[in-house]
């Protein structure tokens, strides 16, 4: 019983830990590319949030 509980924790921690890496990469991509687009801090936030709502739809 105790290895399937192991089992399952660290499958379901590596799944997640996928996950996060994914988004990470997502996340960094778009401000790379607005980095190119926009000077401000601002800018580069706003622009991150729109291309993460487009690249939802």
């Amino acid at each position: 019983m105790a290895k399937k509980i192991l089992y399952a924790v660290v499958v379901f921690g590596i799944v997640g830990f996928g996950l996060y890496l994914a988004s990470t990469f997502e996340y960094y991509g778009y401000r790379q590319e607005c980095e190119l687009e926009s000077t401000s801090q601002g800018g580069i936030e706003a622009c991150i949030e729109y291309k993460a709502k487009e690249g939802k739809k």
